[in-house]
């Protein structure tokens, strides 16, 4: 199985000159040849075999070992991590809160927005009518003067009012 995986590839063996580069199939006829070469340790990096010593291979497998069993311990507890979901078009990160907002806020600013939400239910139609068009529909005092026939001072007026009234509410 071994000599089909890496038939093709480069293996590099330690020399006192540096690494060297030789074929898989040199590395299988030194190792059957060679009585020092069946103690030497290889480990795989990018499709190629590079020896290593006992210490490096050892540590190799070590962390290879770690790995398999924390991915097999993640599986079991249904755990994903954000590296799982980062694909070509989406980086798994960018689902994190930012840590520039504290949780404090947010949930200040959530609790206040279901108050304003429950507070705006409870105007009078015509009033929820008016803020939504100024606050939720883009519309300005000025188109608002046309929508409602009366005057912007009116609208401006009105919208005032309603806001001191929901003020009034939320405090």
């Amino acid at each position: 199985m071994a000599e089909e995986k890496y038939a093709k590839a480069k293996c590099f063996i330690l020399s006192p000159e540096g690494y060297q580069e030789i074929s898989y199939l040199e590395l299988c006829r030194r190792r059957d040849m060679e009585p020092d070469y069946q103690d030497r340790k290889f480990i795989p990096l990018h499709g190629m075999l590079m020896e290593v010593t006992p210490e490096q291979y050892a540590e190799f497998y070590r962390i290879q070992n770690r790995q398999r069993y924390m991915d097999r311990r993640s599986a079991d507890n249904g755990d994903i991590s954000v590296d799982m979901l980062t694909t070509d078009e989406f980086n798994g990160a960018d689902i994190l809160v930012d840590p520039g907002e504290s949780i404090d806020e947010l949930v200040i600013h959530k609790m206040q927005t279901d108050k304003l939400i429950d507070c705006l239910s409870l105007l009078e139609q015509a009033e929820q009518l008016l803020i939504r068009d100024l606050f939720y529909n883009g519309l300005t005092e000025r188109d608002a003067v046309q929508k409602y026939g009366v005057s912007q001072v009116a609208i401006h007026k009105r919208k005032l009012r309603i806001l001191k009234k929901l003020k009034n509410m939320m405090t």
